[in-house]
C-alpha cells in the first residue's frame, strides 16, 4: 500500500483533531516503520487528543499525540515525550562497565552512545547442568511459559538443525504497541562454551501486522560450563525496539528484564522434569571442554 500523508492537526479551542481514517490507520507506515512514535498510533481512532499546552511545542517530534488519558495526564505524557526524543540510547558495543549486582546477576551498561538503541549485558552464575540450558532455550514453543512478556513464538523455517527463522511476539502496556522479534538464530557449539546469537530476518513479509518490528543489532546468549552442576549464563542485546519508548521505561527494561530473563528460566528448569524435545535431540553437538 502507497503511504499516504497525514492531514495537518487543525488546533481547535485548545485541542487537536486529527483527520486519519481506518484505511490510513492500517498502513504499516503509520504503525510505526515510518512514523516512530507511539503516541501517534496507539488511540489515533479517539480522534480527539484533551488539552495540552506542550502540543505545538511537540509536533514537530511526534506527528500527533493522541491519548484518552485527563487533562494532567496528557501534560506528563507531553513532558515524557520531549525529554524521550531529545535523548539518546546506547549503542551495542564489547566496552561495558558493571553497574550493579542484584539477586546474584551482574549487570552491565554499554559505554558508546547511538540514537535510539537499547543495551543491557547480564551475567549470572547459576547451578543447573549446562545441557538443560540448552534444552529450555530451544524449547521454543514452551518458552512463553517462562520468559518475561512473551507471549508466543513462532518458528517459520528450520533452515537446519541448528539454524532457525523464528518470530517472537511479546507484550507491551497500554498505550504501546505489541513488539515482535523477526529473526534468524544460530546455536552453535564451541570449544568450552555454546552460543546462541540471532540477526534480524530479512523476510519482512513474515511479519505480523500487529505488532510494532523491532530491529536487532545484537543479541547473543553464552552458556559456559564451569563444572557438571554449574553454569555461567551471559546475555546481551542491544537494538531499536521500535517506536517511542520513555527513558524511565528503557532504564526497568535494562535493569529488570535480564534479571528476570534469568530467574524465571532456571525456576522453570529446575520445575520440569523432562526438559528434552525433538529439537535439542537433533542439534548437532560437540563436546565441550568442562573445568
Amino acid at each position: 500500500m502507497p503511504r499516504k500523508e497525514i492531514s495537518p492537526c487543525q488546533p481547535i479551542h485548545g485541542r487537536v483533531i486529527a483527520a486519519m481514517d481506518d484505511q490510513t490507520l492500517a498502513d504499516p507506515y503509520y504503525r510505526g516503520e515510518g512514523l516512530k512514535h507511539d503516541f501517534a498510533l496507539a488511540q489515533l481512532k479517539l480522534k480527539v487528543i484533551y488539552q495540552c499546552p506542550l502540543i505545538n511545542l511537540l509536533m514537530n517530534n511526534a506527528k500527533i499525540l493522541i491519548m484518552k488519558v485527563p487533562w494532567i495526564l496528557s501534560i506528563g505524557f507531553c513532558f515524557l515525550l520531549l525529554a524521550g526524543s531529545l535523548s539518546k540510547g546506547l549503542c551495542s558495543t564489547n566496552k561495558w562497565e558493571q553497574i550493579d549486582t542484584i539477586e546474584g546477576v551482574v549487570l552491565f551498561r554499554s559505554l558508546e552512545e547511538s540514537d535510539d538503541l537499547l543495551p543491557f549485558k547480564a551475567i549470572a552464575k547459576l547451578n543447573i547442568p549446562y545441557q538443560k540450558l540448552v534444552m529450555a532455550l530451544v524449547d521454543a514453543e514452551h518458552k512463553n511459559s517462562w520468559a518475561p512478556k512473551l507471549k508466543f513464538t513462532t518458528i517459520h523455517n528450520e533452515i537446519s538443525t541448528n539454524h532457525f527463522e523464528y518470530s517472537e511476539y511479546y507484550t507491551t502496556p497500554w498505550p504501546f504497541y505489541d513488539r515482535e522479534f523477526l529473526l534468524l538464530g544460530t546455536v552453535e557449539y564451541k570449544n568450552d562454551r555454546i552460543l546462541f546469537t540471532a540477526q534480524n530476518s530479512t523476510n519482512k513479509h513474515l511479519a505480523n501486522e500487529n505488532h510494532l518490528l523491532a530491529n536487532v543489532k545484537v543479541m547473543e546468549v553464552v552458556i559456559i560450563p564451569l563444572s557438571p552442576g554449574a553454569t555461567q549464563v551471559e546475555f546481551t542485546f542491544s537494538g531499536d525496539l521500535g517506536g517511542w519508548i520513555p527513558i524511565f521505561v528503557k532504564n526497568i527494561i535494562q535493569k529488570k528484564w535480564p534479571i528476570r530473563f534469568i530467574q524465571a528460566m532456571q525456576s522453570y528448569i529446575k520445575n520440569t522434569p523432562n526438559l528434552e524435545t525433538p529439537r535439542y535431540l537433533s542439534l548437532q553437538k560437540t563436546e565441550l571442554s568442562i573445568p
